[in-house]
């Protein structure tokens, strides 16, 4: 899928750069990532059978990107960087791919802090699909597998800061990597398994979506969906992972 994008640099005067979707040096790639899509309902609990919750797709799709972050230039000098990758239509993202990247945008060599990103999902981009789609099984406590679902299907937005500085320089390139921790909704006790066993079945599977399960997909759209929803976890210094995936 094509890619369009453009970069501002914004100090005395603004000057345009390039927005690169492939490897180079001085890079800085985004990438979102799913975690914890497996809980167990009875951790810390007495009972002998407990329900399990365990998802295997995560797709969102993604229209684009917007990166802030500010340019150290000495003790007295910095310049603030704004960046936005955009995609014709939208840029399907797998969350469960860990080598999934949303693009790269190449920057000048420097150290880099109060980087901060917005990313925004249009439903028309999306069309007849889901903006957001999360699926997998849910195992009740007497052995029952029933297919479960969220379907989300309005404009998302989050916004996220990087924890940490990072410095781009022409040995390395860098992939800042936001996490969405999908047992929110569940382990602080929003969503239960008693929840999910009186949950309406649409064709043998649980569907929770703005129409169906709707008290459901209140709570997780407030626990995991929000707009802070994804954190920063690290910067990956990808030549170094390509070097160790060689040995």
């Amino acid at each position: 899928m094509a890619v369009a994008a453009g970069i501002s640099l914004s100090s005395c005067q603004k000057s345009d750069s390039e927005i690169s979707t492939t490897s180079g040096s001085n890079s800085l790639g985004v990438q979102l990532q799913a975690v914890n899509n497996t809980y167990s309902f009875g951790v810390g609990t007495r009972a002998l059978t407990t329900g399990t919750l365990k998802w295997d797709t995560c797709q969102m799709y993604v229209s684009r990107v917007h990166l802030t972050a500010v340019k150290e230039q000495g003790d007295t000098l910095s310049t603030e960087m704004e960046v936005e990758l955009k995609f014709k239509g939208s840029k399907l993202a797998d969350l469960f791919n860990a080598n999934s990247l949303l693009g790269n945008v190449t920057l000048p060599a420097g150290l880099y802090d109060k980087i901060s990103i917005q990313i925004q999902s249009d439903k028309k981009d999306a069309g007849t699909s889901p903006v957001f789609y999360l699926a997998g099984k849910y195992t009740n406590t007497t052995g029952t597998i029933i297919p479960i679902a969220v379907i989300v299907n309005k404009d998302l937005k989050f916004k996220t800061s990087a924890k940490d500085s990072v410095q781009l320089n022409s040995a390395a390139d860098y992939t800042a990597l936001f996490q969405l921790d999908l047992s929110n909704a569940i382990s602080n006790g929003k969503i239960t398994e008693a929840d999910l066993d009186k949950a309406k079945l649409t064709n043998g599977k649980i569907i929770i979506s703005k129409d169906s399960n709707t008290e459901l997909y209140d709570k997780f759209f407030e626990k995991v969906l929000n707009l802070d929803a994804f954190k920063h976890k690290e910067f990956k210094k990808d030549n170094e992972e390509n070097d160790n995936n060689k040995d």
